[in-house]
C-alpha cells in the first residue's frame, strides 16, 4: 500500500509543480492595437441557439475593428435561431446567415457547419466562436495583436466560465483543474510535442492561409472533439500555436445544471488524457482516493498535509481561471465525486459504443 501512497503524493507534487509554472507564465491577452487590423471573419456554427445568439452578436457588433465579417451558420435549428440572425442582418449588412442542408456521411455536425463556414469567408484570419459566448470591446483586436506578434497559425482561448446553479459549480471546475494542473500552458507554443496541445473550440482565431492550405475541419471532419485534434495536426505541421485564459474577454456559460454538466464532458473527459482510458481511470482513482492511500500508506498526518496541499493547488486552479476561491475550495470534495461520476459515466457510454448531444447520435469506436 505504501507504494501507491507515494506514487499519489508524487502526483500531487508534479500537478502543484505545474500550477506554480502556469502561475508564473504570462497566459492572458495583453492590451494594444496592432499597427494594421486585417480583416478578420467571424464564424459561428448554431444549432438551437436563439437565446444565446444576441449575446454574441450584440458583443461582435462593439468590437472596435472595421474589417470585420460575421458568419453564422443555421445548424438545421429547430428553433428561432435564423430569425434572431435575419434580425440583425437588416440593421448590420456585415453579418449574414448561411443555412445548413444537413451532415454528409462521415462528418460531425459542428466539424462540417465550420468546413461550410470557412468556404464563404474571405478574411485573411478566421474567428471560430461558439454561439454562446459573450464578448467585450478589445477582445478581437487584443487577440490579433498577439496572434501577429507571435507569428501564430492558431491561438485559442478559454473563456471564464459563468457559474449561476450549484449543479454547474459541481461540474464545469473540473475542465481546468485538469487542464492547468497536468499541462504547462507555455509548453503549447514552445514546444514541437504535439501531445503538449490544449485548446477550446469556444474560440480560435486561425491565420487563414494555412486554414485553407489545409481545410482543417475537413481532418477531423469525423471528430466530436475537434479543437485539440486540430490544434495537434497544426503542431505536426510545424506551424506556431498558442493557448491562453481569458481575464473576462470572453465568457460563456458552457451549461445550466448537472445534468448538462454531466452530459457535456462525457463527450470530451477522454480527450484531456490524451484518448487514453487507462490513464483517465489511474488519474480518476489517484485524485479521488489519494487521501485514503496516503492514510493508510503512511499516517492521519500525512493525509492531513495531502489535503492541505490539495486545497492549495485547487486555489491556484481558481486563480488562474477567474472563478470564486472560497466558494468553490469548500464546494471541493463534491466537485472531485461530480468529476468521478462525469469518468464513470464517460465510460459507460463508451462501452454502450454511443452519446447523444444536441439531438445527434455520437459514435464511438470504442474504448
Amino acid at each position: 500500500m505504501s507504494w501507491l501512497a507515494i506514487a499519489a503524493v508524487i502526483l500531487l507534487l508534479i500537478r502543484l509543480l505545474i500550477v506554480f509554472i502556469n502561475l508564473g507564465s504570462r497566459l492572458y491577452l495583453q492590451d494594444g492595437m496592432p499597427e494594421d487590423a486585417p480583416s478578420v471573419s467571424v464564424l459561428v456554427p448554431a444549432r438551437n441557439e436563439e437565446l444565446h445568439l444576441p449575446f454574441l452578436l450584440d458583443g461582435l457588433v462593439n468590437q472596435e475593428l472595421q474589417a470585420l465579417e460575421i458568419l453564422v451558420y443555421d445548424d438545421d435549428s429547430s428553433d428561432k435561431t435564423a430569425e434572431v440572425v435575419l434580425a440583425y442582418t437588416e440593421q448590420y449588412p456585415n453579418i449574414k446567415l448561411l443555412k445548413g442542408k444537413g451532415v454528409p456521411e462521415g462528418w460531425s455536425g459542428k466539424n462540417h457547419a465550420c468546413f461550410q463556414l470557412a468556404r464563404a469567408a474571405r478574411g485573411s484570419y478566421f474567428l471560430y466562436l461558439d454561439a454562446d459566448v459573450k464578448l467585450k470591446p478589445g477582445l478581437i483586436r487584443k487577440s490579433l495583436l498577439y496572434a501577429r506578434k507571435n507569428e501564430l497559425t492558431l491561438l485559442s482561448l478559454f473563456p471564464v466560465q459563468e457559474m449561476r446553479s450549484l449543479g454547474e459549480r459541481l461540474t464545469v471546475p473540473s475542465m481546468n483543474w485538469i487542464l492547468l494542473s497536468l499541462l504547462p500552458m507555455g509548453l503549447i507554443s514552445r514546444s514541437s510535442y504535439s501531445s503538449l496541445a490544449a485548446a477550446n473550440g469556444q474560440f480560435m482565431l486561425f491565420r487563414a492561409r494555412e486554414y485553407r492550405q489545409h481545410q482543417l475541419h475537413r481532418l477531423v471532419k469525423d471528430v466530436h472533439v475537434e479543437d485539440i485534434h486540430i490544434m495537434r495536426k497544426v503542431k505536426e505541421m510545424g506551424y506556431r500555436a498558442q493557448t491562453l485564459l481569458s481575464r473576462g474577454e470572453i465568457s460563456c456559460r458552457m451549461y445550466d445544471s448537472f445534468r448538462s454538466g454531466v452530459a457535456g464532458f462525457t463527450r470530451s473527459v477522454f480527450a484531456f488524457f490524451g484518448g487514453s482510458a487507462l490513464i483517465m481511470i489511474l488519474f480518476t482513482l489517484f485524485t479521488t482516493f489519494g487521501f485514503l492511500l496516503v492514510w493508510l500508506g503512511f499516517s492521519l498526518q500525512w493525509a492531513l498535509a495531502y489535503l492541505i496541499v490539495s486545497a492549495i493547488l485547487r486555489m491556484g486552479i481558481f486563480m488562474l481561471s477567474r472563478q470564486p476561491v472560497v466558494s468553490l475550495l469548500f464546494l471541493s470534495p463534491l466537485i472531485q465525486c461530480s468529476f468521478l461520476w462525469i469518468v464513470i459515466t464517460s465510460l459507460r457510454l463508451r462501452f454502450k459504443g454511443e452519446n447523444t448531444w444536441k439531438g445527434r447520435t455520437i459514435k464511438f469506436k470504442g474504448i
